[in-house]
Parts: structure tokens; C-alpha cells; sequence
């Protein structure tokens, strides 16, 4: 079903800053084409998505094995997982079915901000994670303490909403119900792109390269075939999330770019198909990670098995 359009102008009250509904002869287009089909997948996709992010958390914190400089940051991004589950999908689905977009504008921003945050904070939390594992690979590491943890996590989280606290109030434009500017103007598009996709992926990317360099020439002076194994593990798991980046991101992001180039191929439909594409991405994450961690738990079992035996 596809709202019909709406005649709105926002002015600001004089008395007490409070935005009123004016008409005006500017027209505010139906973003996205609602229906049960946008509902259903959302609210599946958090469900499953919750339920493995829990399991996952769970988990971390009952082994203390997984507490490592390879394994941490993949743990602590499911914060963004439980973001988008509890806050930002739901206030998006009750904005467009209630219409409390059209009447809210500071409703929107706060929508707006927390999926950005989402977006730059997965992405470079990622690209932190290939930095450390590409610094700390061939180094004898511990478990990690808790505060050691908590302070490259508590930087990411502050960085990303930074980021997109500037991206979404500095750039001004007329307000369309949750098309914050940067949407729509090709300079904020291009910022926005530098700092959540070209920089993190140019660092995901180099310093997978240069691992794999770093492990070839290592490969030979490795005499025992348990650490070969576990170095190609991690650059297979760290391949994985990078993939896995590029298919979250890079969707929505090249269709609103496309849009600002060329606004006649905008559709409803693929809008809300976007919108479905990256809930579902980011709800596909803690499967990707309860998979992978699975097999990084056994392994250390395995490893710790071994060793008392011997």
C-alpha cells in the first residue's frame, strides 16, 4: 500500500520553537512502498537476528577463551545488531505506518542518526579489527581484561555517532520525512561515502593484502601445521566479514548515490527494497559470527586439549 502524498511545510513557532503543519504548494513523496511485506521480513530478520546476537553474547561471556585480540571486536558489534533491533527498526516501522515522521521532525533525526551510527560503526569497527589482527598476528597474545575491551569499543561507538551527528544536522536542505540531506546532495553524499565506506574498506582490503603477503613469507619458517591452519583461518574469517561489509553497505549506499545523479530512477519499491536488504544484512551478521566463533571455539578447545596431553 502506497501512502498517498502529502502537502506539508514546517514553520517554526516563534513562542515555543514547536513545528507546525502548513500547506504549500511543494509536494513530500511516498518514500517507500509499505505493506505487510516490509513488516513481516523486518520483524523476522530482528527476531533471528536478537535470538543469535543473545546466544553470541552468551557465549563470550561464559568462555573466557574468546576474549582475544582476534575475536573481540567481532563480539562487541553486536551492540549495533541490538541497536537496530530494539531501537531504530521499530521506530522506522512506526514512523511510516503511523505517519509520526510527518509530525515529528526530530522523531526522523533521531532515526537518521542511529542508522548512520549503525552503518559507520559496523564498517569501521571491522576495519579496526584487520589493523590489530594485522599489528598482533604473529605475537604471542593473552586473554584480554575488560577495560582493555571496553576502550577501543566505547572510541568506535563515540566516533561513529560523531560522524553521523555532523552528517545529518550540518547539511541543510527542505525536509522530506526521513531523507536527511546527504541523500540528496552530491558533496554530503561524497563526504559521507570517504568516511564510512572508501576509508574503512581501503583499510580492510591493504591490510588483508598485506597479511597474506606477511603470511606467505611466513608460511615456510612455520614448522607446525596447528599454526599454519590457524593463521589461514583467520585470514578466511577476516575475508568473510569483508564480504560481508560490501554486500551490507554497498546497495542502499550506490542507490541514493544514484539517486542524486539521476532522481527519474526512484522507486518505492526498490526504496523499501533497500531497506529490506539492509536490515536483513545487518541481522545476518551475529549468524555470521555465531557460525565463526564456533569453529574458533573448537579449535582453541582442541588446541588446550592437546597441550595438557603432551
Amino acid at each position: 500500500m502506497i501512502r498517498e502524498e502529502l502537502i506539508l511545510r514546517y514553520t517554526i513557532n516563534d513562542t515555543n520553537n514547536s513545528l507546525i503543519n502548513t500547506t504549500e504548494n511543494a509536494t513530500i513523496p511516498s518514500v517507500y512502498a509499505l505493506g505487510p511485506t516490509l513488516a513481516t521480513i523486518s520483524s523476522t530478520c530482528i527476531i533471528i537476528g536478537t535470538c543469535f546476537s543473545i546466544i553470541c553474547i552468551y557465549r563470550y561471556l561464559r568462555n573466557p577463551h574468546l576474549r582475544t585480540y582476534f575475536t573481540y571486536i567481532f563480539h562487541y558489534m553486536l551492540i549495533y545488531c541490538l541497536i537496530s533491533s530494539f531501537i531504530n527498526v521499530p521506530i522506522f516501522l512506526t514512523g511510516y505506518y503511523l505517519n509520526l515522521f510527518e509530525q515529528s521532525r526530530h522523531l526522523c533525526q533521531y532515526y537518521a542518526t542511529n542508522a548512520l551510527a549503525i552503518n559507520i560503526g559496523m564498517v569501521t569497527c571491522l576495519a579496526y579489527a584487520s589493523l590489530e589482527r594485522n599489528y598482533l598476528i604473529f605475537r604471542r597474545n593473552g586473554l584480554l581484561s575488560w577495560r582493555r575491551q571496553f576502550l577501543p569499543i566505547l572510541c568506535l561507538i563515540l566516533y561513529s555517532y560523531v560522524i553521523s551527528i555532523l552528517i545529518i544536522f550540518i547539511p541543510q536542505c527542505d525536509y522530506i520525512p526521513c531523507a536527511p540531506c546527504h541523500t540528496r546532495q552530491l558533496i554530503s553524499m561524497l563526504i559521507w561515502l570517504t568516511f564510512s565506506l572508501i576509508i574503512p574498506e581501503l583499510i580492510m582490503f591493504s591490510s588483508t593484502i598485506i597479511l597474506m603477503i606477511r603470511l606467505y613469507r611466513k608460511h615456510n619458517g612455520l614448522n607446525r601445521h596447528r599454526d599454519k591452519n590457524i593463521f589461514h583461518r583467520i585470514v578466511i574469517q577476516m575475508t568473510l566479514y569483508m564480504i560481508w561489509s560490501c554486500l551490507y553497505y554497498c546497495p542502499p549506499t550506490f542507490y541514493n548515490l544514484s539517486l542524486i545523479i539521476n532522481s527519474n530512477i526512484s522507486s518505492p519499491s526498490i526504496k523499501s527494497a533497500m531497506i529490506i536488504v539492509s536490515i536483513v544484512s545487518v541481522q545476518s551478521y551475529p549468524i555470521l559470527t555465531f557460525i565463526l566463533m564456533i569453529n574458533y571455539h573448537r579449535k582453541t578447545k582442541n588446541t588446550i586439549k592437546k597441550t595438557i596431553t603432551t
